[in-house]
C-alpha cells in the first residue's frame, strides 16, 4: 500500500511539475558566450553560440562556434530539462538541471577531429520580462573523440568531453 501511495505520488508530482516551468512554450532564439575545457587538458576555449528552443520540440537546442589556437570548430548540443522550476516566481528567477548530448568537429593546422557524448546542464535563468530572459548554465560532459590519420598522438580513439560554461540571451515569440 505504500509503495502504490508513493508512486501516484510521484506521478502526481510529475503531472504538475510543469505548471511550475520556467520557460515558455514558445519559439525561443538566443546568442550566448562560452568558456569551457576539455578532460583531457585543454583548456580556455572560448566562443559563441546561436540558442534555439522550438515550440512542442522539449530540447533546448546550441549551435556552436569555436576558435582554439590555429583551429576552427563547430558543435551542436541538444539538451532536455529534466527539472525547470521558478526559484523566485515573482523576480523571474529559475533553476534548470537537464540531460543532454553534443557533436562537435575541430580543423587544427594540421590534424582534424570528431566528438560526440553526453552532457548534464545545470543552470540559473532570469527572465525580468515574459519575452526576454538571462541565463547562464554550466555543463560538464563525457564521450569519445576521433582523430583523424594525420594526428600525431599515440591512438586515434580518446576519451573527450570536458566542462562547458555559457552565458546568454535569449527572446521568446
Amino acid at each position: 500500500m505504500k509503495k502504490l501511495i508513493a508512486v501516484v505520488l510521484l506521478g502526481l508530482l510529475l503531472c504538475t511539475a510543469g505548471a511550475f516551468a520556467d520557460h515558455p512554450n514558445g519559439w525561443g532564439v538566443g546568442i550566448l558566450g562560452q568558456y569551457g575545457g576539455s578532460w583531457l587538458g585543454g583548456g580556455g576555449l572560448g566562443g559563441a553560440a546561436l540558442s534555439l528552443k522550438v515550440p512542442s520540440v522539449p530540447v533546448f537546442w546550441g549551435i556552436n562556434l569555436s576558435f582554439p589556437s590555429h583551429a576552427f570548430g563547430i558543435g551542436v548540443t541538444g539538451d532536455y530539462y529534466l527539472i525547470d522550476q521558478y526559484l523566485v516566481q515573482a523576480a523571474g528567477l529559475g533553476w534548470f538541471f537537464g540531460i543532454g548530448g553534443y557533436v562537435g568537429f575541430t580543423s587544427y593546422a594540421n590534424w582534424n577531429s570528431f566528438g560526440f557524448g553526453a552532457r548534464l546542464p545545470i543552470g540559473l535563468s532570469w527572465r525580468p520580462v515574459d519575452v526576454f530572459e538571462i541565463f547562464f548554465d554550466f555543463a560538464p560532459s563525457l564521450g569519445l573523440l576521433f582523430y583523424d590519420s594525420s594526428y600525431s598522438g599515440s591512438d586515434n580513439v580518446d576519451f573527450g568531453g570536458g566542462w562547458q560554461g555559457d552565458i546568454g540571451l535569449r527572446f521568446w515569440f
